[in-house]
């Protein structure tokens, strides 16, 4: 949207990135001691290096800076089917005065399979799969300082979907795991269908059709749906790699072809294999597990293999030398 209040921003990661990265090393290594290699075969090298690469380098596709004006009351497109509409009054000013005449906006949007596999935020709730429409990170600053919605302020949040499905739910990500907005896992009501037509005063007009919902909260946002396959159709999955390849040099995911869905595999160290923690993927889908290692600094090793998944499923693989450019165009197009 071209707009007085709205800028593209194609180099800003520092929220993002941060957390993202520190989600997905905790949840590969929580509550799981460390692979240890025999020393000849400690190649020091360190996995978080290569997802903070590969987190920069794409972190102008995937973050959106609006700059909204202190009263509020305005909406934004943001990226190509996201629309915010920021309430009047949003912010708190006898907490947050606005010093620069208006506040920043920072909204990171992952839509693609590649983009959620990056920003290490899988795409599991209660121990369960979920199907993703739209990931979100929602920040508010003022100047440097973050800032919070004043008291009972919402953000609209409309996606725009020409198909969209029924049981999808909001979810905020909370402690390395996405929960239900709502805390209700009965009810359905939070994300409804809906069709808008937004026109404000010096703004451009925006039609739309998809999702509807309110988020009282920033920091992570979810639209997702769980998959509903029964507890005898799911199945736990290991993938196992040569012994130099541990979870301080390597990561490893499993990508559902048909599905906007990843899992992380977390590094068991009895076993020495990475395995799909929650025993929650569904028997028969098909999925791409993809390797990503760093042996050292700009010594990178991938692998993808497809398979259907099957009960008890243990996959072998073997990464090859890779160069970066080779990884992220993979990533990216996934």
């Amino acid at each position: 949207m071209n707009s007085l209040y709205t800028v593209n921003n194609r180099v800003m990661g520092r929220y993002f990135f941060v957390i993202g990265l520190m989600v997905i090393m905790m949840s590969c290594g929580k509550d799981i001691d460390q692979f240890i290699p025999r020393a000849s075969q400690d190649s020091g090298g360190d996995i978080s290096r290569l997802i903070s690469r590969l987190q920069t380098d794409i972190a102008g596709d995937v973050i959106t800076t609006v700059s909204c004006p202190c009263s509020g009351d305005k909406y934004f497109k943001i990226d190509k089917d996201v629309v915010l509409v920021v309430p009047a009054d949003f912010v708190d000013l006898s907490l947050y005065p606005c010093t620069n005449g208006h506040f920043e906006i920072d909204v990171t949007t992952c839509d693609s399979k590649g983009e959620i596999l990056i920003s290490g935020l899988p795409t599991v709730s209660e121990s369960k799969l979920l199907e993703s429409r739209i990931e979100l990170n929602i920040q508010i600053r003022d100047g440097e300082t973050p800032v919070q919605l004043a008291h009972n302020k919402q953000l609209r949040i409309l996606v725009n979907d020409p198909d969209p499905r029924e049981r999808m739910e909001l979810f905020y990500g909370a402690d390395q795991h996405w929960i239900q907005a709502d805390s209700n896992p009965d009810i359905w009501n939070n994300v409804a269908n809906s069709e808008w037509f937004l026109q404000g005063s010096g703004q451009e007009t925006i039609t739309g059709f998809g999702y509807e919902c309110f988020s009282d909260s920033l920091d992570w946002i979810n639209v997702d749906v769980f998959f509903e396959v029964p507890k005898e159709q799911r199945t736990s999955v290991c993938i196992d790699l040569p012994e130099e390849f541990t979870n301080t040099n390597t990561m490893v995911f499993m990508v559902f072809d048909d599905y906007k869905s990843i899992l992380a595999m977390r590094g068991d160290s009895a076993t020495m294999e990475f395995c799909e923690p929650y025993g929650a993927t569904p028997i028969g889908f098909r999925a791409t597990f993809v390797v990503l290692s760093e042996m050292g600094e700009d010594d990178y090793y991938f692998a993808a293999k497809s398979a259907v998944i099957s009960s008890g499923q243990i996959e072998s693989l073997v990464p090859k030398k890779t160069p970066y450019e080779e990884i992220k165009n993979y990533l990216t197009n996934l």
